[in-house]
């Protein structure tokens, strides 16, 4: 019995031996295996490696001991003990670290302020939130119009010109171009003027006074003479004058001889008319010089010597004694220093050759006769041409004006003046053609683009040109050469001793 439980206990002991046996076995039959493989590895290796020769084996071998040394165990050793050494230090130190002011600053910490800093910045931000919202808002809206926006275009590039400043002919021949914002109409003053000018010199007989009226002239008369009763009586002295003298200086000259005590009779009116032609004076200067003689005063009479040379007077006068001594050249006459003789001596003088009705060889033509006439010819297209006009009397006026006004459609707007052989395009050719042409452009205001244009295009033919500012489209001008009567004072007070107006011409033009 108790054999067998000694065969039962040695049965593990000879398994677990028999079990080791197999696992060495393993384990050596592995290590046969392993180190076949490496053996053939490294075989292997060799194989492949290439041939060294002894110089590049020299060289491999000086590269090797140029490496860093490495360090011994025991050397690596120690730097370990040294670590630990000054890690135990550092750790030695931070307990001697001072923290007390941390801690300090530590304890003026109060969550509560920061949680209400925190909703603070949490309600700011909210509020900038809200505006950039708005913002952003804005800008797409902003952008949704940018999107319906027409895209824009620049206008056309403006024509534009150095100007070129140059002498202006001395006899011209102007054409004015005026120029509004929808388009130019020309205007050649004397092509217009020629046709009514040449009809009026067909009737100019008829044009004449054929009566005069005291009712048209008595408001001129009566400021001039001081009462109706004055210019009633003077009028008959005066009326015969009509059509040599101005009624304004009739009645001037009247006034200057009464106020001297001189009869003023239409005779005496009519020589001083004459004598007023060579010496280039107005009846009213030759009549206060006549009225000064009658007192003794000859100044006046002396300063109106007509000659050129102060060595050859013509005029000459001496008062001496009561009497005065009149010279015209060789003429001389011995009178009376009073009213009555001086007048006599002036109405001889009236009479002598070269004096004698001098003044009829100007006439003043009836401006009521000249209207009627002129109403007639604006119905004709022929001498209308582009433009309208009416006959104007301005009182204080010696010419009859024309005021004139362009017909509708009468001009050439910007796109038809630019097109070949235009009516504007063959105006500049023909201003072009004649050497002493000139271009005047007067240029409304708001029309300088179609001024830049029209210039453009001038420039292009080679026309000779100016421009100036035309307030208004209507023109007026006045007829020449057909002298009519004043019915107010002029502007300008004439008479001796009246200092002549200070007057400032204006700049001469220029091409430019």
């Amino acid at each position: 019995m108790s054999k067998r439980k000694h065969e039962e206990q040695e049965l593990p002991f000879v398994a677990l031996m028999d079990t080791m046996t197999n696992v060495v076995g393993v384990l050596i039959i592995v290590l046969v295996m392993v180190g076949l493989s490496v053996a053939s590895a490294v075989k292997k290796v060799l194989s492949d490696l290439p041939p060294v020769t002894p110089e590049e084996l020299q060289k491999i071998v000086e590269q090797v001991k140029e490496l860093p040394k490495l360090e011994t165990p025991e050397e690596v050793e120690k730097k370990k003990q040294q670590a630990e050494t000054d890690l135990k230090k550092a750790i030695e130190d931070l307990k001697t670290v001072d923290t007390s002011d941390l801690q300090a600053k530590m304890k003026f910490m109060d969550l509560d302020v920061f949680k209400k800093q925190l909703e603070e910045r949490k309600k700011e931000r909210e509020l900038s939130k809200t505006e950039t919202d708005k913002i952003l808002t804005e800008v797409e809206r902003l952008k949704a119009l940018l999107d319906q926006t027409p895209e824009f275009k620049p206008p056309p590039p403006t024509y534009v010109r150095l100007p070129n400043p140059r002498a202006y002919p001395e006899k011209p021949v102007e054409t004015r171009i005026l120029v509004a914002k929808q388009g130019v109409i020309s205007f050649n003053q004397t092509k217009f003027l020629q046709p009514i000018l040449d009809g009026m010199e067909k009737v100019k007989s008829q044009l004449e006074y054929q009566k005069v009226e005291y009712p048209l002239f008595a408001k001129l008369l009566e400021g001039i003479l001081g009462s109706p009763a004055n210019a009633q009586k003077a009028w008959p002295e005066i009326a015969g004058l009509v059509d040599r003298v101005q009624i304004e200086h009739s009645a001037q000259g009247y006034k200057a001889l009464s106020d001297a005590g001189i009869v003023p009779t239409k005779q005496l009116l009519a020589a001083l008319a004459d004598i007023a032609v060579p010496t280039r004076q107005t009846v009213p200067v030759v009549a206060e010089a006549v009225a000064a003689a009658a007192k003794g005063d000859v100044s006046k009479w002396v300063k109106l010597e007509p000659s050129r040379d102060p060595l050859k007077p013509v005029i000459k006068a001496t008062a001496a004694a009561g009497k005065i001594t009149f010279s015209w050249g060789t003429n001389t006459q011995e009178v009376k220093a009073n009213p009555k003789d001086v007048a006599g001596y002036f109405l001889d003088l009236g009479k002598l050759k070269g004096i004698e009705d001098a003044s009829k060889a100007r006439t003043i033509y009836d401006a009521t006769r000249i209207q009627a006439l002129l109403q007639r010819a604006a119905t004709n297209p022929l001498i209308a041409g582009s433009y309208a006009f009416e006959p104007k009397i301005l009182p204080a006026a010696s010419l009859v004006q024309l005021a004139l006004t362009p017909k509708g459609g009468g001009g050439e707007t910007i796109e038809a003046m630019k097109q070949p052989n235009s009516a504007y395009i063959r105006l500049m050719r023909d201003i072009k053609a004649d050497p002493n042409g000139v271009a005047i452009f007067q240029v409304m205001p708001d029309a300088f683009e179609a001024y830049l244009e029209a210039r453009k295009i001038a420039d292009e033919v080679g026309v000779a040109a100016t421009w100036e500012f035309l307030a208004k489209l209507d023109l007026a001008l006045n007829i020449p050469g057909y002298e009519v009567q004043r019915l107010a004072p002029s502007a300008v007070r004439t008479g001796a001793g009246v200092p002549a107006a200070v007057t400032i011409a204006p700049p001469k033009r220029s091409l430019d």
